[in-house]
């Protein structure tokens, strides 16, 4: 529980630092009598990604890595989405988790996304239960193709695995516009 904690306190700060800075001009175009930058549609796609992590379950902790594949549409500074996971872990009697999930994002600068994110979680351990999952995160694009992440997740399980909290660092790529 400890370390969820430490990883919520620390996407918070991130994301504080990413609220405080301004919009970089070198990454959008002045829109001419405007009080805006129009946006490049780096965001907007097809994407696929791996991800590692902390798995919290029932006390028990764990390493948890997987794959992702997501879409993305972009409207100004506002970035939403739909998104799928499997991910594989040793987690105190679990063996892996899947989602499927709505994203919802502000740019706060041209390349930097905060987020939250809502949907429907799976965990599997001696049978599957199905659940409420739902999360903060926050995305970077290091190139018009790539991107890097970090997330958390919470699995809201009411029978038999409980609730599963997930810290997550994430790599994804462009597949297509």
């Amino acid at each position: 529980m400890r370390v969820m904690r430490r990883g919520m306190v620390g996407l918070a700060v991130v994301a504080g630092f990413g609220f405080t800075a301004t919009v970089a001009v070198a990454d959008g175009t002045r829109i001419a009598d405007a009080d805006y930058y129009e946006l490049p549609s780096i965001w907007r796609g097809l994407y696929g990604g791996v991800n590692v992590g902390h798995a919290n379950a029932d006390g028990g902790n764990g390493f948890i890595g997987g794959a992702q594949l997501g879409y993305n549409w972009q409207a100004s500074q506002i970035v939403y989405g739909v998104e799928g996971d499997i991910s594989l872990t040793d987690a105190h009697a679990i063996d892996w988790l899947a989602s499927v999930r709505g994203r919802l994002g502000y740019l706060v600068q041209p390349r930097l996304l905060v987020y939250g994110t809502a949907g429907l979680g799976l965990v599997n351990g001696n049978g599957t239960d199905a659940g409420f999952v739902y999360g903060l995160g926050v995305e970077g694009k290091i190139n018009p193709t790539m991107s890097a992440r970090l997330e958390y997740l919470s699995f809201n399980n009411d029978t038999r695995h409980g609730d599963v909290g997930v810290l997550r660092a994430g790599l994804d790529i462009k597949l297509a516009p």
